[in-house]
């Protein structure tokens, strides 16, 4: 055991200082906070904004004016200058004005506004899309609600917040959840990630200590399946480690920034037993293709003869990638229940299935039970692959010789 916690301490003490670990740990969760503040701010200015969003840029070039026939503009918004727009008493005062070029149009407020809605622009030339229109529409916005609370105004001014309405299945509404939920592609990202980096850096140590010959001075000292485990207990605790560094980091983000957690979290609906979930699949899964890894690092001589290995074991695992719109949208499909099941591709499979719809306890108990019979399995087999003779060997890698090493 002494001989298999020091490689482990070795691996995860020489991987945690590698710049490659640093910025695969920062790098990710920096990416996904400027993606969600930029989001949370959006929605902040969005909810907050009693102007219309307006700028320079919409500002007209000449100043307009307004004959207000029903006496309803008292006031101009603080976002509007008052200079660039003029009142004038009756029409005919805006038509000398815009004859003489003093104004580039005129609005005119009919007396019986309130009732109808009507509002004409009077102009030299009929405009195309005058940038005036909007100011105007704050301007009339602003007297109609005048006197109303805050709140009330900002919802009479965009009662449907952005582009649309939030669309919502009798599946969300069960789960007491609305919208767009981003909690299936975040377990994407959170689970997928470790398990990428860890099975790369263990089929990464392995072939470097084959090709410096390290690996020969090690196994003097060291039973090959003691290297094994100590292999995959170290990247175990850098992987956790990767966890705590992403976890930090949010939180030290949502302090210094004082976002409403609850707000930043509008798109995420997890619950405890969610994010409970995601651990004993995260470490199945790490178990797995840690393992999987390490059987290829033993037979391969160098990381170019591995790289189309590599490629074969992860595609269970990129297959929920690729059908994560269906399976979001239909977690209770043949094809979300079936990838839900079978070990290579349940970790993510099933956790995004969690996090869209109910999912029966026994396919979860299952779904469990297969992952980690199937992890202990592989474990078993690629302990087989440790052998002196195989881990020295200069040979190629093949599935004749895999099979060979499998069977002794």
């Amino acid at each position: 055991m002494r001989n298999t916690l020091v490689v482990a301490w070795r691996e995860f003490s020489q991987r945690v200082r590698s710049r490659g670990f640093i910025l695969g740990s920062l790098a990710m969760p920096v990416i996904f906070m400027i993606i969600w503040g930029f989001t949370v701010l959006g929605d902040g200015f969005g909810e907050g904004d009693t102007t219309g969003g307006l700028e320079e840029a919409n500002m007209p070039d000449q100043a307009i004016g307004y004959v207000d026939q029903s006496g309803l503009i008292r006031s101009l918004p603080d976002a509007i200058p008052a200079h660039l727009f003029r009142p004038y008493p009756d029409v005919q005062s805006a038509d000398r004005a815009l004859e003489n070029g003093e104004i580039g149009a005129y609005y005119l407020v009919p007396e019986d506004y309130r009732e109808s809605g009507d509002v004409r622009r009077i102009s030299r030339e009929l405009p195309t899309a005058p940038s005036d229109t909007q100011l105007f529409d704050r301007i009339l916005i602003s007297n109609l609600t005048a006197g109303l609370p805050p709140q009330v105004s900002v919802r009479l001014k965009a009662p449907i917040p952005g582009d649309s309405p939030l669309f919502v299945s009798l599946a969300d509404e069960e789960q007491g959840s609305g919208g767009f939920n981003m909690a299936p592609f975040l377990v994407v990202i959170v689970v997928m990630i470790p398990l990428f980096t860890s099975g790369g850096y263990l089929l990464q140590s392995l072939t470097e200590e084959k090709s410096n010959r390290i690996m020969e001075i090690l196994l003097v000292s060291l039973k090959p399946r003691q290297l094994l485990a100590g292999k995959l207990i170290g990247l175990g605790a850098l992987t956790l480690v990767q966890y705590t560094a992403w976890i930090t980091l949010a939180a030290v983000v949502v302090l210094v920034s004082g976002v409403d957690l609850n707000q930043g979290l509008a798109g995420i609906n997890l619950s405890t037993a969610e994010i409970a979930l995601m651990f004993p699949f995260a470490i199945g899964g790490f178990a797995l293709y840690a393992s999987i890894s390490a059987g290829i690092g033993a037979l391969a001589t160098d990381i170019e003869s591995s790289r189309t290995w590599v490629f074969v074991i992860s595609l269970p695992m990129l297959l929920p990638m690729y059908f994560g719109a269906a399976i979001a949208s239909a977690p209770d499909s043949i094809l979300a229940v079936a990838l839900s099941l079978i070990p290579f591709s349940a970790p993510i499979t099933m956790l995004m299935r969690i996090v869209s719809a109910a999912v029966p306890a026994w396919q979860i108990a299952l779904s469990l039970g297969l992952l980690f019979l199937t992890s202990g399995l592989v474990i078993w087999l690629m302990a087989r692959l440790f052998r002196v003779q195989t881990l020295l060997s200069g040979e190629s890698i093949s599935l004749q010789r895999m099979w060979a090493a499998f069977t002794g």
